[in-house]
């Protein structure tokens, strides 16, 4: 069956954001299941079943499952080619596009988690809790310097078009207006401008009202500082 049958598992606000937006952007048809990680949705037994490592994002395909971001994001764009959401495969921009999704899930996520999470890395000892946060705080600020080193002054992640790179990054742009980075992060303005421009497309706020609708969360005022433009 092509194409076939999507279901996403999703947690508002979670890195999973970013299989939401991606699915509106290609037009495919597709379920939404919210997994409320807040909630502990993701530990329960009927969710495990589906994905054993009980994170989020989790994609139905038919009778299988993807897991982990960038497999996601790539499969989705790859089911819908006419949406441009990734370059072709074998071009030196499709390699852009990992080395970015790469970066963005091993490094810049990892150091988000350790501030929001940092049990998973120090366990139950608050000395060692305080020591992972007050790290990843003091890196944090590095890592936002670095994507506004990497964006560069192209319109999108990758020069000219919205990818799902974009749409990843757009994720990290929402976090770090979290109460709990306890440090002020440098000025990024072109990471701010990506993420206003990303916001005037009707699949991404069409994706954070559903999301919004189950559980309501802050939008930074930044976002409306780019005039809206044709998508």
């Amino acid at each position: 069956m092509f194409p076939p049958s999507l279901t996403l598992y999703y947690s508002p606000k979670a890195c999973s954001l970013a299989s939401h937006i991606a699915l509106q952007e290609s037009g495919l048809s597709y379920n939404a299941v919210c997994v409320d990680i807040r909630k502990g949705d993701n530990t329960k037994s009927d969710y495990l079943i589906i994905n054993p490592s009980g994170s989020v994002p989790a994609l139905g395909v038919g009778d299988a499952i993807v897991t982990e971001s960038q497999a996601i994001l790539t499969y989705i764009a790859d089911l819908s080619p006419e949406s441009e959401l990734i370059p072709c495969p074998g071009t030196r921009a499709r390699a852009r596009a990992h080395e970015w999704m790469n970066w963005i899930s091993s490094t810049l996520h990892v150091t988000y988690r350790s501030i929001f999470k940092p049990q998973v890395y120090a366990g139950e000892d608050p000395h060692a809790i305080a020591e992972v946060r007050g790290h990843a705080n003091k890196k944090l600020g590095k890592m936002l310097l670095e994507v506004e080193s990497r964006l560069g002054h192209s319109l999108y992640a990758l020069g000219s078009r919205f990818s799902v790179v974009d749409a990843y990054l757009f994720v990290f742009y929402l976090w770090s207006f979290d109460e709990r980075i306890g440090i002020d992060l440098p000025l990024r303005p072109r990471f701010e401008a990506l993420a206003a421009r990303t916001w005037t497309r009707t699949a991404v706020r069409a994706a954070v009202a559903r999301e919004r609708a189950v559980r309501a969360y802050e939008l930074p005022t930044s976002l409306d500082r780019v005039p809206e433009a044709k998508t």
